[in-house]
């Protein structure tokens, strides 16, 4: 954990949480090279972001850090004391509020207090209007929205018109069939997930064995090859036998460094049907031979013995 390149990482995983705390959903981790339990960590932690993304946004509540495709203009008219006037039905779904609720509702109730501050600092000024500034908007049961709004007024009225840019709810720009698609869609996400952490598992638990055939595998798991290949490439940014093959060479590599156990023994026990093939793989992976490894004289592990 010491070594520059972890706390780089730790850093960059450090500043992910921040801005997820934040409400930033799409920042993303690059992986590393490196395959080992940070870089783990950091795959889990992406697709965390991944999954708060998908199940707080597809409502339709604008997300400030990300451009969304399906947006419509939204107008409020508010009267010189700042009381709700009118506005165009898209607001309603913004908000959450019934027309009745909205109606003379003061403006400072559906947005936060540093906004509305803003807002009354801009119109007691001489700045020319229209002008475009970010308000932050109070939805009845969501998390406050950051959205920018454009302020001006009527000629010869006193009435303030705010017009701002909100995303579409599926509801008010999809049929029901497509709602049933979206909602199908993010099921079979999730349900992909858990496939795929049912197989990291059973990997995992299974170093000792040789791994099955993707053929067996999706069967075990009771989907596609396809499915099962892309998914955990997908998760992982690795191949299931890549990910197999370097865990129990990982595993391997602590048993050598830590334990006492004959190097053909601990082949066998890391599913190596013979010791040149792990010798070899053990090479390709580290650039040095098992027998070239340094064993610990201090402390050793003997799992031999009774």
């Amino acid at each position: 954990m010491e070594r520059p390149h972890n706390q780089e990482r730790i850093v960059t995983m450090h500043q992910m949480l921040f801005e997820m705390a934040r409400g930033n959903f799409n920042s993303h981790i690059p992986l590393s090279s490196y395959d080992d339990e940070l870089e783990t960590l950091v795959v889990l932690i992406n697709m965390v972001a991944e999954e708060m993304k998908e199940s707080i946004f597809q409502v339709g509540y604008v997300n400030t850090h990300r451009t969304h495709q399906f947006t419509t203009q939204s107008t409020f008219v508010l009267d010189a004391s700042f009381s709700i006037k009118s506005f165009t039905p898209e607001v309603i779904y913004f908000l959450g509020y019934s027309e009745s609720e909205l109606i003379n509702l003061p403006f400072p109730c559906i947005i936060t207090m540093d906004s509305f501050q803003q807002f009354q600092e801009i119109l007691n000024t001489s700045i020319t209007l229209p002008i475009t500034i970010a308000l932050d908007f109070t939805p009845k049961e969501h998390l406050p929205v950051s959205v920018a709004c454009s302020i001006g007024k009527l000629i010869n009225r006193s009435e303030i018109i705010l017009n701002l840019v909100t995303p579409v709810r599926h509801d008010s720009y999809s049929s029901l069939a497509y709602e049933n698609e979206n909602e199908k869609h993010n099921k079979t996400r999730k349900a992909d997930v858990l496939l795929i952490q049912k197989l990291y598992d059973y990997i995992l638990a299974h170093l000792e064995e040789p791994l099955p055939s993707l053929k067996v595998l999706s069967s075990e798991f009771g989907t596609n090859e396809h499915k099962l290949k892309d998914g955990f490439r997908h998760f992982f940014k690795t191949s299931i036998y890549q990910f197999y093959n370097d865990e129990r060479l990982k595993r391997a590599s602590f048993m050598i460094e830590h334990t006492t156990i004959p190097l053909k023994n601990i082949s066998v026990m890391n599913g190596f049907n013979n010791y040149p093939n792990f010798s070899k793989s053990f090479k390709k992976r580290f650039g040095f031979s098992p027998n070239e490894m340094k064993r610990n004289e201090i402390g050793f592990i003997s799992l031999t013995e009774d």
